[in-house]
């Protein structure tokens, strides 16, 4: 059995740390803000710890993807991910209106994306592809058993978004134009939120996690 993978999370020493119950990390002024979400996409149950604080936030594999957190912009967020008798070390600065996605992977690796969406639109819905697989060398997602195209050409490590129908929704992953695994059903997208699917390394090839971009307070 492998490990469980704990990350081990700190702020600038100039920091607060908090308490369980409360915010993982602080916050500056509200214009201030940026956003920052943990996604597990290891094979073991992930732990998020703030050094210096017993808050925690646990990613465990039937809820891998955490929402995004209000933190400091402009300030790392410094950390180390544990687990197999290694560390890894994370440190992650975003810059104001910014949302940073650090995605965990097995092989004690993390990759970061980061985007600064500005698409909101209250009568459609707002869905992304992020490619965290370094095998999945450009990414396309299209909607299962029809091939209609959504995505095409996501590099490893960048984002793509987009506004669409908020309608009941199955996607299918490709790897350089070639189909990748199982099809995804989203479920009924819903306006006015956005969402996003994200490639990751499986046993068997890239796969896909979904999570809903909300905010955690």
């Amino acid at each position: 059995m492998k490990p469980t993978l704990t990350a081990a999370l700190a702020c600038l020493p100039a920091l607060t740390a908090h308490a369980a119950g409360i915010p993982l990390y602080p916050t500056g002024p509200a214009e201030d803000s940026a956003f920052v979400r943990f996604v597990n996409a290891t094979a073991a149950p992930l732990e998020v710890q703030a050094a210096g604080t017993s808050a925690t936030l646990a990613l465990p594999a039937d809820r891998p993807a955490s929402g995004f957190m209000p933190v400091a912009a402009s300030k790392p967020v410094k950390g180390t991910l544990v687990g197999g008798g290694q560390n890894l070390p994370v440190s992650v600065t975003v810059k104001p209106g910014e949302f940073a996605t650090v995605v965990a992977l097995d092989k004690k690796a993390t990759v970061v994306i980061k985007e600064s969406p500005d698409d909101f639109n209250a009568m459609r819905a707002s869905l992304a592809l992020y490619n965290a697989d370094p095998a999945c060398r450009q990414a396309g997602l299209r909607t299962a058993g029809r091939n209609v195209g959504i995505f095409e050409n996501v590099g490893q490590g960048q984002v793509k978004r987009r506004l669409i129908n908020p309608v009941a929704v199955s996607v299918e992953l490709t790897c350089d134009g070639k189909p990748q695994g199982a099809a995804r059903d989203l479920g009924a997208l819903e306006a006015g939120q956005r969402y996003t699917v994200l490639v990751v390394p499986g046993p068997q090839g890239p796969r896909t996690l979904f999570a809903n971009d909300a905010l955690t307070r």
